[in-house]
């Protein structure tokens, strides 16, 4: 197949195998009508006089927008914001043709030319390389580059060919136009933050305070007549009128993390989406007054445990003043009238009677009495009767469709995830080494094709009653005997690692490893490999997210929030926003205060801690799932859900285990890994939780941080801790009736020659098959389908309940056998070199024995010669997400070459050089570009 779709191509009968791909989860994808690629993770199309406008929003160096021809989606040219790199001179930037790029004005030539500052030079280059560079692309086109500036999720179409484009981290609304195949900014309008109610969520400034306060413009609709621009400000709760003319802004507060705005009743009104609200906010445009608030979910009050459900896309009712609103998180569309300030009906947007949420509508059209929702979580548009609400079908799109546009009797459909991922070979990063793809889908065909698209869109995704009734009298035999023999689940969750990063030197596993990627092998892991011969090793098992910050909500939830997706990138490429994607996701407001560096943290009421609530998918997590049908559990190290005043109530606190430490790269897991069999020690018999959950994440490692321990340690560590804890499990009687599960939460860190998706899984116990290899296509959903079914506990999503149950590794000749004896660590202690201030030095120290450092464990630690009497200054405390942000191909450069050295790693660069030779390809078709 061809990910990367790199000119306009008409999809018929004869080539759309070329262009349908399999996703993690096992669902297809097979968009319909006339594609083309986009840069990677578009949020937002346009259309105006001749021209289609697509803003991506990767977590790449800079972000685009593209022009396209409205007829044939030709790309015609585009512009690139960059934050901090910045042209010496005017010029157009232009893609190659697979043979790098130019990197100063001698070497243009027909490649582009990159001009970037001294200071982290070698970095910015690299970055260029990887994300300008694309596969024998046959059409480059030029590209206008704007420096200091950044884009977001906002973009309309004015008139004259204008369009306006918000500046998110910028605090700015940029002003542009395509003009005989070249891009003009003609004015940048600038905002600023707001203050806000206490008492409005979040309740306080979520943004990157290192930085400014920021407006963070997220989405601009263009008033009557031109006069003005009106503008959400995501971190502000605000909304801004500009006068485009004079360009002064007044400001208004409207909602919680306002989403989108948009213009009803005959263009009186203004709609504001509240993303962090249940509802949409109502304004007088004449007066800029706010009328009031429409709710189109629950009542919320800062004591609201449930999940928020998350108004996002609108679209205006023609001739009317009536606004559909996609409630995101609960997979409905809320039709709402803005003069009596009501909601008038509800349309289901879920793809089969009584689904649970999952299709994520998050982009909205109408045209000639048709309502178009394009379905996120689904990969298909849904097409509704205006009058009725009656479904009238789907059409298939590419992955995560994002925004609708319809312009000329055609539909525009953008998708952030285009055709999905394949091997990572070099210096990719799966966070943006996916291309999107822009569809049109000409609203003739409609009658003739939906139907038949209808049927393909449910097929794909398994939801066909045929299909899932299959699906459960397959599973069935699975589930009884599950249900018969395992009492006891025990889910471990380690960090960031490829399958062939760590099993690529295992031979057992076949054409399924290579060892050219096995960044660690026997030496750091020797119990793994040693569990993988003795118990079931899941060969082809992919993780359902790119990073971290989904990771943890699909192994929790079987779901990452429309929230979570959209937001991700721009924590990943400190675009002013902070770590705000629970569990697991909340950074400190204010990094030099106290507690900045505490892994407890998250035991307690937030404080200065970012909020995560609005992150949480409708039906929460494993842990809620559990409280709710009384299933005994116990959690070491993740976080759980808080209510939406940040606080953990106390049905759930009751299960935390809150001597464990979370995130802190100075305590070991061997620490963790203790904490967690003493307290299971003093929980026998009756005591025993039925679910245990522990994470154990040092596998990822400080790369080459100074005075942290070596990748090869914390590695090895991370291998023994596991398998001490996994071998006490098999010394209690629980054993007897237990399994457990052991995965990793991304791939993000590593190489893999089959996809970037794919991580390692095992499941062990004694109904467990010895030696057992599987090659079904699994992902993390259909581990926690596993969990639900033998623990008796309802589906979250539309992904576990759509998910085949693991089987095939399963015996009725259990082996009530203690696992294999715990093999030693291999690795030294040993430490990356570089300055270590005194402060590290003592948090290093400390956390040797499983302590953090405080003034009170420096008095303790303290002897008569006044030793350790080093001030415990804020300045250098240690900010806990920093190291998660690290880049996968930054990370896997830094393990590499701590763990093999420098001549090793240009060893692994030349094969690659070689490989890439062997199947007829240039080194850029395996390097994450935005080359299209």
């Amino acid at each position: 197949m061809n990910r990367h779709v790199l000119s306009s191509v008409q999809l018929d009968a004869q080539n759309i195998a070329n262009y349908t791909a399999t996703l993690p989860t096992g669902r297809i994808v097979t968009p319909a009508g006339i594609i083309n690629g986009t840069p990677n993770f578009p949020t937002m199309v346009a259309a105006e006089g001749g021209f289609i406008a697509v803003l991506a929003n990767g977590a790449t160096p800079f972000q685009t927008i593209t022009f396209y021809s409205r007829n044939s989606l030709e790309r015609l040219d585009r512009l690139a914001a960059f934050a901090k790199v910045a042209p010496t001179r005017p010029m157009a930037l232009a893609t190659s043709g697979g043979n790098g790029i130019a990197l100063n004005p001698e070497h243009a030539g027909a490649a582009g030319v990159v001009y970037v500052p001294k200071e982290n030079a070698a970095l910015k280059i690299r970055q260029a390389k990887a994300t300008l560079a694309v596969e024998s692309n046959p059409n480059p086109i030029p590209t206008a580059l704007l420096s200091h500036s950044d884009l977001f999720q906002g973009l309309t179409a004015g008139t004259d060919g204008i369009f306006y484009a918000t500046g998110g981290d910028s605090d700015n609304v940029v002003a542009l136009r395509d003009v005989h195949g070249k891009v003009q900014i003609l004015h940048q309008y600038t905002l600023q933050w707001q203050s806000f109610p206490k008492d409005q969520y979040p309740y306080q400034y979520q943004g990157d305070h290192q930085k400014k306060h920021l407006f963070y413009p997220d989405s601009v609709v263009v008033g009557p007549s031109n006069h003005h621009l009106y503008v959400t400000g995501m971190l502000s709760n605000s909304l801004a009128r500009i006068n485009i003319a004079t360009g002064e802004t007044d400001y208004v507060n409207v909602g919680a993390y306002p989403f989108a705005v948009t213009l009803a009743d005959q263009r009186q009104r203004l709609v504001v989406s509240d993303w962090g609200g249940n509802g949409i906010t109502v304004l007088d445009r004449a007066t800029f007054h706010v009328i009031g608030h429409i709710a189109t979910g629950p009542a919320e009050d800062p004591a609201t445990i449930a999940a928020g459900v998350h108004p996002t896309a609108m679209t205006a009712l023609p001739d009317s003043p009536d606004v559909f609103v996609a409630d995101a998180n609960v997979d409905k569309v809320v039709e709402v009238d803005t003069q009596t300030m009501r909601p008038l009906r509800v349309i289901d947007d879920g793809p089969y009677h009584n689904a649970p949420p999952g299709s994520y509508p998050d982009g909205l059209a109408v045209a000639d009495g048709e309502l178009f929702v394009a379905n996120s979580g689904n990969n298909d548009v849904a097409v509704y009767d205006v009058h009725t609400g009656e479904r009238l079908g789907l059409i298939p799109t590419a992955w995560y469709p994002t925004a609708l546009a319809v312009n000329d009797g055609a539909l525009y459909v953008t998708c952030a995830k285009g055709l999905g991922s394949g091997p990572d070979l070099q210096w990719q990063y799966i966070g943006n080494m996916m291309h999107g793809v822009l569809q049109k889908v000409d609203l003739s065909e409609l009658p003739r094709h939906l139907a038949q698209w209808t049927q393909e869109s449910l097929h794909n995704d398994g939801f066909a009653l045929a299909q899932r009734t299959a699906r459960h009298t397959q599973d069935a035999r699975t589930i009884t005997f599950l249900k018969k023999h395992i009492r006891y689940v025990v889910f471990i969750l380690r960090e960031n690692k490829s399958f062939d990063e760590d099993l690529g030197d295992y031979s057992a596993a076949g054409k399924w490893a290579d060892s050219h990627f096995d960044l660690y092998n026997q030496k750091e892991l020797p119990n793994l490999y040693s569990l993988a011969d003795h118990y079931a090793l899941f060969v082809n098992f992919m993780a359902d997210g790119e990073v971290t910050a989904q990771g943890h909500q699909w192994v929790d939830g079987a779901s990452d929030s429309d929230v979570v997706q959209r937001l991700w990138p721009e924590y990943y490429s400190n675009r002013g926003l902070l770590w705000n994607a629970g569990p697991g996701g909340s950074a400190s407001l204010k990094p030099q205060a106290p507690g900045a560096h505490n892994p407890y943290h998250y035991y307690e009421k937030l404080g200065d801690f970012t909020n995560p609530w609005i992150s949480y998918p409708q039906r929460l997590y494993l842990f809620n799932n559990l409280l709710q049908n009384q299933v005994s559990f116990e959690d070491f190290g993740e976080d759980t859900t808080r209510a939406r005043d940040g606080v953990i109530r106390s049905a759930l606190k009751a299960h935390v285990a809150k001597s464990y430490p979370s995130w802190d790269r100075l305590i070991l897991d061997t620490d963790r890994a203790k904490l967690a069999i003493d307290w299971l020690k003093k929980h026998p018999g009756a005591k025993f939780p039925h679910f245990v959950y522990i994470w154990l994440p040092d596998d990822h490692t400080a790369g080459l941080a100074p005075c942290y321990y070596t990748p090869d340690y914390f590695v090895a560590n991370n291998d023994y801790a596991t398998a001490k804890f996994i071998h006490y499990l098999s010394t209690t009687p629980e054993w007897k009736h237990m399994v457990v599960f052991l995965t990793e939460d991304d791939a993000q860190s590593g190489a893999d020659h089959i996809n970037a998706h794919r991580t390692l899984a095992l499941a062990m116990g004694p109904w467990v098959k010895k030696g057992a290899l599987d090659t079904h296509l699994y992902s993390q959903v259909n581990t926690v389908k596993t969990i639900e079914v033998t623990l008796g506990l309802p589906p979250m999503s539309q992904w576990d309940a759509n998910a085949a149950v693991l089987s095939g590794v399963w015996t009725d000749h259990p082996d009530f056998a203690p696992t294999p004896s715990v093999l030693p660590i291999r690795v030294p202690v040993a430490f990356n070199m570089g300055k270590c201030t005194d402060h590290l030095l003592l948090r290093r120290e400390a956390g040797a024995t499983g302590h953090i450092l405080t003034p009170a464990w420096l008095k303790a630690h303290t002897d008569a010669h006044g030793r350790h009497l080093v001030p415990v200054v804020q300045r250098n405390a240690y900010t806990p997400t920093s190291l998660l942000k690290v880049s996968g191909p930054e990370q896997l450069k830094q393990e590499w070459i701590a763990s093999k050295g420098v001549r090793s790693y240009d060893h692994f660069m030349a094969y690659l050089h070689r490989y890439a030779q062997a199947h007829g390809v240039t080194i850029a078709s395996y390097e994450a570009n935005e080359g299209t």
